[in-house]
């Protein structure tokens, strides 16, 4: 009886086991790697920083991403973008209608343009129209501001660049800066030069200064964070992700991601954010 109990439980479990086990090697079925995925960013050098934390963030996130960023100025990331070059430019003014055709652009961040002198300038603040009368070459010295009896040197970024195109709009009001402007291809350099230069005056992002500058007050209001988002200081410019159109999944993502929660908290780190 013990004999005959034992084989029955025995072809039981094994008729089981026929069952079960092609349900579990259906299971356990092996599953596709996502396929690598490469996005190339080009444009606004005033972006870079901000937007190498952003990829950093999202290809931590999804390890299949590389992304490349270079750093052209805006006119030629969107260059690239139109040639095919690259996925998204990187774009720190509005778009002109022109540049809209076939365009996308998605505002990430708020930034706000500092009027940089040198630690050693005892000018400490100028309103608006001040600003626009020393860059257009209206006001020529120091001591029409309440500064010494120097001469002042304006420094200027080079055509196409997003930052200039953003300070005209805002400040000059149609228009254009001084042709004596000493002009500087990067946001970098310009506070490099602004540093060293007593009597020189420059404009620039205020995030990332570096030392030996500091930015004056206008309208006697300082270029931080705060004021920015409670929309207390003037001179504020938009950061844009630009994209073609017809972009790909992969680029929307990428975009999608800067614009979530978790984008926006790193943006809102440095800049004004975007929601």
């Amino acid at each position: 009886m013990i004999n005959s109990g034992w084989w029955r439980l025995r072809r039981i479990f094994q008729a089981l086991l026929v069952c079960v086990v092609p349900l579990l090697t259906t299971c356990t079925a092996t599953v596709e790697p996502h396929p690598p995925v490469h996005l190339e960013m080009a444009g606004s050098t005033s972006m870079r920083s901000l937007v190498d934390a952003l990829a950093d963030a999202y290809t931590n996130r999804y390890d299949y991403v590389s992304i490349d960023i270079e750093s052209r100025g805006t006119h030629l990331g969107l260059e690239a973008l139109r040639d095919g070059v690259v996925d998204i430019a990187l774009v720190s003014r509005d778009l002109t209608p022109d540049e809209q055709n076939g365009l996308e652009a998605t505002l990430i961040a708020h930034d706000a343009i500092a009027i940089l002198v040198s630690a050693q300038n005892r000018v400490g603040s100028l309103t608006v129209e001040q600003v626009g009368d020393i860059f257009s070459g209206k006001i020529l010295l120091w001591s029409e501001v309440g500064g010494e009896e120097a001469d002042i040197r304006v420094l200027s970024r080079e055509d196409g660049s997003g930052t200039r195109g953003a300070f005209e709009e805002v400040v000059m009001v149609g228009e254009r800066v001084t042709s004596m402007a000493i002009v500087i291809p990067s946001s970098e350099a310009v506070g490099g030069y602004a540093a060293e230069d007593p009597h020189a005056i420059a404009y620039a992002s205020a995030v990332g200064l570096p030392l030996g500058v500091r930015p004056l007050r206008i309208e006697g209001v300082r270029p931080d964070l705060q004021a920015v988002a409670e929309d207390r200081y003037p001179l504020v410019r938009p950061f844009f992700l630009v994209t073609r159109k017809s972009a790909g999944d992969e680029v929307r993502a990428f975009v999608d991601f800067v614009l979530s929660p978790a984008g926006q908290i790193l943006v809102g780190e440095r800049y004004g954010r975007a929601r």
